[in-house]
């Protein structure tokens, strides 16, 4: 099928990096919750998840909702979704807001420190909260600039006029081989 118009490439760079960054996001909280799920068990032969179920199932699935959340605006970006936009747009304010709180309210660890006044965990803890702040803060001031642009807006609105078209035209919504 035709578009009648094309999705620019700065769309399609955010779609991409929206899916590369949740595919990660997705095996590395998968090898997260593994090694989680693989600590020994405690005196009274119980595992982690089991003395702290409700905790566990929090965790494990508002991330893997996260990710998912963030899978699907990913494709909905594809498809020039205006939900999806929406959606973008809102995962922008938030990292932009979690980057500023985390450079305002931890200094210490987004900035240098040497190593011989910290311990490793601590240095891990500073690398991780460099490489957060480094990946998602010009990611995301790019997107709220990118996605508040009348092109860009123009864009999703002529793909929502032809998804209402393709969902009249076929049967479910969904365009099947040899219909017209």
């Amino acid at each position: 099928m035709v578009s009648a118009r094309q999705r620019s490439a700065g769309v399609t760079a955010a779609a991409t990096l929206a899916l590369l960054g949740c595919g990660s996001a997705f095996f590395f909280w998968g090898y997260f919750l593994l090694s989680f799920l693989n600590v020994p068990p405690d005196d009274h032969g119980r595992h982690l998840y089991q003395t702290h179920t409700d905790a566990f199932l929090v965790i494990a699935l508002v991330q893997s909702a996260v990710i998912a959340l963030g899978i699907r605006t990913g494709i909905g970006l594809f498809q020039l979704r205006s939900w999806a936009r929406v959606s973008a747009l809102i995962w922008a304010a938030l990292t932009l807001v979690f980057c500023l709180s985390l450079i305002a309210f931890h200094p210490f660890e987004i900035f240098f420190i040497p190593s011989p006044f910290v311990s490793q965990l601590e240095s891990l803890k500073q690398l991780i909260s460099i490489a957060l702040v480094i990946l998602l803060l010009p990611a995301s001031v790019w997107w709220l600039f990118l996605f508040r642009m009348e092109s860009v807006k123009a864009q999703f609105l002529e793909g929502d006029v032809e998804a209402k078209g393709r969902d009249r035209r076929s049967p479910g919504g969904r365009d099947c081989f040899g219909c017209s």
